[in-house]
């Protein structure tokens, strides 16, 4: 079964992203300069990733739906954990923003984000069919600490540990009418 881009605002877009995927699966390393033989294909990955009409969660549903697909009919299991992608040795080329931010509470010292992924694998063969749900995010740029926030008294839902519950909730609703059980 292919797996890719399928739903994009411009079909160009659809073929740009899946030549991406397919240059990043055929060569499993994980950096544009090592997928890309040249300038021009480097270029053309940051301009994609950088294109006002491919979104962030344009990226996740694609991942979702390509997972649904894979595993259709199947018995699952949905493994979660958070990982920090820490840009800090990039900080004299990456600012700080709404998508990059701190992933600390010391604010001024962190640069990067966190990904919390549901990864689906076959019950049985332990193959994986792809990803559930992802939620991506950053802390605030002026991260306060559990005293300042009044961490014990917050609601679950403001918590950062409510990644667990909603990546939950999400992958159930994902895959709800498509898998065994």
């Amino acid at each position: 079964m292919k797996r890719g881009f399928t739903d994009l605002e411009d079909k160009r877009l659809v073929y740009r992203g899946n030549k991406i995927l397919s240059d990043l699966f055929s060569k499993s390393v994980h950096s544009i300069r090592q997928i890309s033989r040249n300038e021009s294909e480097a270029k053309a990955v940051y301009r994609f990733l950088q294109n006002d009409r491919v979104s962030e969660k344009d990226i996740i549903e694609n991942l979702i739906h390509n997972c649904r697909t894979a595993c259709a009919g199947r018995f699952v299991v949905c493994i979660q954990d958070t990982t920090e992608i820490n840009l800090s040795s990039h900080g004299k080329r990456i600012n700080k923003d709404s998508f990059v931010g701190t992933t600390n509470a010391k604010g001024f010292q962190g640069l990067g984000f966190f990904i919390h992924p549901s990864l689906v694998l076959d019950a049985v063969t332990g193959t994986p069919y792809g990803y559930s749900d992802i939620k991506v995010w950053n802390r605030p740029l002026e991260f306060k600490s559990k005293h300042e926030r009044q961490y014990g008294k917050l609601p679950i839902e403001e918590k950062e540990s409510y990644k667990w519950i909603e990546v939950s909730k999400n992958t159930q609703a994902s895959l709800r009418d498509v898998v065994e059980g």
